[in-house]
C-alpha cells in the first residue's frame, strides 16, 4: 500500500513532467527547423534598444516567423551568452526560426557601399558621407584638404559616420607611406605634403590613368625650371574653395585672381591639395613618364597633346580651335 502510494504521488507526476517537458522539446525543435511563412524577401530594420519579446513581435508583423511567443523564448535560450543583435536584415523565402536566430545573433546585417569618386574634395566627401540616412553620428571638423582616400566603402545600419572618415584617414596613410619609397632622391618634391598636392592636381587634371604619369612629368619639368605651374584646376579651386563644382569655363580675369592656390600667379606648388587624389595620380607624382614635355592641351578625343615648346603647344592650340570649327 505505501509502495503504492508512493508510486502514485510521486512516480507518476515525475513521469507527467518528463513527458510534458520531451514533448516541449520536440515542438521547440520542430519549430526551430521548420521552414517560416514567409514569401518574398524582407527588409526589417531593428532599432538598438529592442527586447527579444519586441523583435519577436516585429518579425510576427512582417510574416517571417508565425508564433511571436514561442520565437521569444526559443531566442532567450539560444542566445543567453549571445543576444540579438540591431541592424537591417534580409530574410528570404521560407527561412527558419533558427536561421533567423543565428543571423540576429551573429549580427549579419545588410552591408551597402559607399563609393566615394577620385577627385573629390573633403567638403564633397562630407556631404555624401551625412547624406547616408542609415549612417549615424556627426563628423568631427576640421579635415585638411586631400588627406581622404577615394575608394569604395562598406558599412552596416547604425555605423558611425566618423568611423568611415578614419576608415579613408589610414587608407590615404597607408598609400602615401607606399608611394613616399618610390619617390626620387632629386625630385623637387620633398614632403609627404607636396606629393599630395600634386597628385591632387594630377587628378583633376585628368582621368585617363595612363596620361597621369605624362601630366605628373609636365609639372615636375616646370618645377625643376622654375616655371609657373598654370594649373587650370588649382585656379578653380582658387574660386570655390573646394565647396562646389566650377560647371563653367575659366575667364581671363578667373586666371588673375589674387590666391596662393593660383598657379598662374604664384610659384610653385599651392599651399595644400585641392582634391583627395586616388592612388593612380600618387603613384603618377612620384613616377613620372620619361618625357621632356612642358605642356599639354586637350586634344579633342578625351586625351591630351603634350609639347616641349611653347610653339608647339600654339600649334595644338591652333589645330583644335580649327577642328572645333
Amino acid at each position: 500500500m505505501v509502495f503504492t502510494k508512493l508510486l502514485k504521488t510521486t512516480f507518476y507526476p515525475i513521469v507527467f513532467l518528463i513527458l510534458i517537458f520531451t514533448t516541449a522539446i520536440n515542438v521547440s525543435i520542430n519549430h526551430l527547423y521548420t521552414p517560416g511563412p514567409l514569401k518574398d524577401k524582407t527588409i526589417v530594420l531593428l532599432q538598438p534598444g529592442l527586447s527579444t519579446n519586441e523583435i519577436s513581435i516585429i518579425l510576427a508583423e512582417a510574416g517571417i516567423i508565425k508564433n511571436p511567443a514561442i520565437f521569444s523564448i526559443i531566442s532567450r535560450l539560444y542566445t543567453l551568452f549571445k543576444p540579438l543583435k540591431s541592424g537591417e536584415y534580409d530574410f528570404t523565402y521560407g527561412i527558419s526560426p533558427l536561421q533567423i536566430i543565428r543571423k540576429l545573433a551573429a549580427g549579419k546585417s545588410i552591408i551597402h557601399r559607399l563609393v566615394i569618386p577620385k577627385g573629390s574634395t573633403v567638403h564633397e566627401i562630407i556631404e555624401k558621407i551625412n547624406k547616408e540616412p542609415l549612417l549615424s553620428g556627426t563628423i568631427s571638423l576640421p579635415i585638411p584638404e586631400g588627406y581622404l582616400l577615394p575608394s569604395t566603402y562598406f558599412y552596416s545600419y547604425g555605423d558611425k559616420r566618423e568611423n568611415i572618415i578614419d576608415k579613408m584617414r589610414l587608407e590615404m596613410t597607408s598609400a602615401l607611406d607606399e608611394v613616399m619609397l618610390k619617390l626620387p632622391v632629386n625630385s623637387p618634391l620633398k614632403s609627404r605634403k607636396d606629393v599630395l598636392i600634386l597628385a591632387s592636381i594630377i587628378e583633376k587634371e585628368t582621368n585617363n590613368d595612363t596620361e597621369r604619369p605624362k601630366v605628373a612629368a609636365v609639372f615636375i619639368n616646370r618645377l625643376r625650371k622654375n616655371m609657373k605651374l598654370q594649373a587650370c584646376p588649382t585656379v578653380a579651386y582658387a574660386l570655390t574653395e573646394g565647396k562646389y563644382r566650377l560647371t563653367r569655363p575659366l575667364t581671363r580675369n578667373d586666371l588673375k585672381i589674387n590666391s596662393p592656390y593660383n598657379t598662374y600667379q604664384k610659384l610653385g606648388l599651392p599651399p595644400g591639395a585641392i582634391s583627395c587624389p586616388g592612388k593612380k595620380s600618387l603613384e603618377a607624382a612620384v613616377n613620372t613618364a620619361p618625357i621632356d614635355s612642358l605642356y599639354f592641351i586637350v586634344d579633342g578625343n578625351g586625351g591630351h597633346h603634350f609639347s616641349k615648346t611653347f610653339d608647339q603647344h600654339n600649334q595644338h592650340k591652333a589645330n583644335l580651335k580649327h577642328r572645333s570649327k
